[in-house]
């Protein structure tokens, strides 16, 4: 946000008369008292920018405009950010500032360079403003959009990208593993036993370890619990022919499934906050799997070799252990979870 609030603050573009949209908004002081509207599906941020008293959607409608600006903030995913600059072309209105926001290492100078031959056409400029390590990026309504834009709206919206278990899984853009099975997942799948109860899966994507504990009769309920709202649209589709699972739109760290009650947790923990590694997130995943467990639950997770889980583990569970792996990942498995250390 600080990186979009910069032409602003020096002048390069006057303050928009009304509403401005913000794509993929992030809790931040930069813009205090505008009148906003963020749009944030991860669960997190969406809570905190609410905190911060902003509206916030989980997703704006194509006629939610038009509004004085429109910006998207740039993420990982080329696709992704490339879908919500043109969205917000589509949002603003015409003759208002159209503006990417982004860090070196989100690629925004290929963005800048692919926006600039998208609107060349047109007869617009692009401008930027370097700053640190990211610079802020604008061109202006006029008109149409350019063609290219749809295509790039196409390239990341929800598709059956992803074959397994006999059928195609619907994805999105900026989904972890958007495109293919993942391989860690996929050990953890093969090595499953036939589940039974209640199970949670914490951080469950698109389902893919959901179908795959779906596939035992015996699972009676499968609570889902993702951050991320368009990748849990695309775990509802891909299982909604099966009435035992249950989705959840919250953070795995903290999810709102009581306590005590499943007989098996499944998990994948994330070990990124952006591009940055941090593996307390996957911790703590692991520290809400003790929780929701029954005494006699297990956990079953899957982790990169190098991630250092074990102490976690030793501390939120009387038995845990290594099961399989490879080079890259290992499986784990943890028994009889105990009730967390009071400080």
């Amino acid at each position: 946000m600080a990186l979009l609030a910069g032409p602003f603050e020096d002048g390069l573009l006057a303050r928009p008369e009304g509403t401005v949209a913000v794509l993929r908004a992030r809790p931040s002081a930069s813009l205090a008292g505008w009148d906003l509207v963020c749009e944030q599906g991860f669960r997190p941020d969406h809570d905190r920018l609410l905190a911060e008293g902003r509206r916030v959607e989980p997703q704006l409608s194509p006629d939610a405009g038009p509004f004085a600006a429109a910006a998207a903030l740039a993420t990982r995913s080329r696709d992704e950010t490339r879908a919500n600059l043109a969205r917000a072309w589509d949002l603003a209105a015409e003759g208002a500032p159209v503006i990417l926001a982004g860090a070196k290492t989100d690629g925004v100078e290929g963005h800048q360079r692919a926006l600039r031959r998208a609107v060349a056409p047109l007869g617009l400029e692009v401008e930027a403003l370097p700053r640190g390590h990211g610079r802020a990026v604008w061109t202006r309504r006029r008109g149409a959009a350019p063609a290219v834009f749809a295509e790039w709206i196409e390239a990341a919206a929800p598709a059956r990208r992803v074959e397994a278990f006999g059928r195609g899984f619907l994805t999105v853009a900026g989904a972890f593993s958007w495109d293919g099975v993942d391989p860690g997942s996929a050990l953890l799948a093969e090595a499953l036993p036939a589940l039974s109860g209640c199970v949670a899966d914490l951080g469950a994507g698109w389902g893919f370890l959901a179908a795959a504990a779906l596939r035992s009769p015996e699972v009676e309920r499968l609570d889902l619990v993702e951050a991320e709202r368009t990748v849990l649209d695309c775990a509802e589709a891909n299982l909604a022919g099966d009435a035992r699972a249950a989705f959840h739109w919250a953070d795995a760290t903290d999810p709102p499934l009581p306590e005590g009650a499943f007989d098996a947790v499944i998990a994948n923990p994330p070990f990124h906050a952006g591009r940055r590694a941090e593996p307390a997130v996957g911790a703590a995943f692991l520290a809400s799997a003790a929780r929701l467990l029954a005494p006699r639950g297990v956990l079953w997770a899957v982790a990169n070799r190098q991630l250092p889980y074990e102490r976690t583990l030793a501390e939120r569970f009387a038995e845990a252990e290594e099961i399989g792996g490879d080079k890259t990942y290992k499986l784990l498995r943890a028994r009889r979870p105990r009730p967390p250390r009071r400080r």
